[in-house]
């Protein structure tokens, strides 16, 4: 029995799992993101490696660790260093490792040209363009991940203090965010400092929240991270050169639909968006058979849905 691991790991999780050559379920790992840019490289790699040994000691005897598929944020900043890692330690393994983006592309439009956005604790865009992967936005929280979970989580502290301060007028994100910290938010400086960017990104459900009930702050907040992502769309027009299909994917669209149907609306006329409604990790699956010269049917995709919703 030839066997597959197939990751997907962002900021705030890693879901990795073991299936065999007919897309049979053999286990599911879910653990801490493995983003370096959050945690560091070395730390990262310790991390994704704890997570494959786990899977590849659960290959049943006579059976075989034949390819694996790795994608993980930020995996393109630090220059091979995940692979360099992990792959002397199993050798004759057949690995790739890439940014957790092409799961996306792959899971919902299988080997073929688009794109994806990404809105989770992230943001950015990513290019499939006959193989060659192109990066647009994401430039890591410092510079730009302009719609992400962290940007509109931010925005929302920043006005909540705004609020406080008699900078600015009432607004329901400070109750809110007061509500989800269990104290007010002047008296947790130290906690928001210390959660750092996965902890900040988890306020961003108050913007949503708050939008909800007519909040004008929050409805700032929402239009400028719509915005931010719409940009993305208009960017990749130079390099399709004609309409493309793209992918919606991560925390924050799949939480908030109505966030997908307001970016669709100010996309570029030429990017044909649409939400994906199966887990990103498919993407991966999809890429460490390939891996192994297996190209996925209809049969083996549906098969690892059905094991996989039976885990969840």
């Amino acid at each position: 029995m030839r066997c597959f691991i197939a990751i997907d790991s962002g900021g705030t999780k890693t879901d990795a799992v073991l299936l065999d050559e007919t897309g049979r379920l053999l286990s599911r790992s879910l653990t801490q993101g493995c983003n370096a840019m959050d945690i560091g490289i070395d730390e990262a790699c310790r991390r994704l490696l704890s997570v494959v040994q786990g899977l590849a000691d659960q290959v049943p005897p006579g059976g075989t660790l034949a390819a694996l598929y790795s994608g993980v944020a930020a995996t393109d900043y630090f220059q091979g260093a995940l692979g360099d890692f992990i792959r002397p330690r199993f050798p004759g393994v057949k690995m790739r490792f890439e940014d957790d983006a092409v799961n996306l592309i792959s899971g919902a439009l299988g080997h073929r040209n688009g794109c994806c956005i990404i809105a989770g604790t992230g943001s950015s865009l990513y290019a499939r363009i006959d193989g060659e992967i192109i990066h647009l936005g994401g430039w890591g929280y410092l510079i730009d991940t302009g719609g992400s979970g962290y940007a509109i989580g931010r925005d929302a502290l920043l006005a909540a203090f705004r609020f406080r301060d008699g900078r600015d007028g009432k607004t329901l994100l400070y109750d809110l965010i007061r509500e989800q910290m269990g104290m007010p938010p002047e008296e947790n400086i130290p906690g928001i400092y210390a959660g750092g960017r996965p902890y900040i990104a988890s306020f961003a459900r108050t913007v949503f929240q708050a939008r909800r009930r007519g909040d004008e702050a929050a409805e700032r907040i929402f239009q400028k991270a719509v915005h931010a992502l719409a940009e993305l769309t208009y960017a990749a027009e130079r390099h399709f050169q004609g309409p493309y299909d793209g992918v919606l994917g991560g925390g924050i669209f799949a939480a908030f639909p109505e966030y997908a149907e307001a970016l669709r609306a100010q996309a570029s006329p030429l990017a044909s968006l649409t939400r994906t409604e199966v887990p990103p990790v498919l993407g991966g699956v999809i890429e460490a058979l390939w891996e192994g010269g297996i190209d996925v049917t209809p049969q083996i995709r549906r098969r690892f849905l059905e094991d996989y919703a039976r885990q969840i």
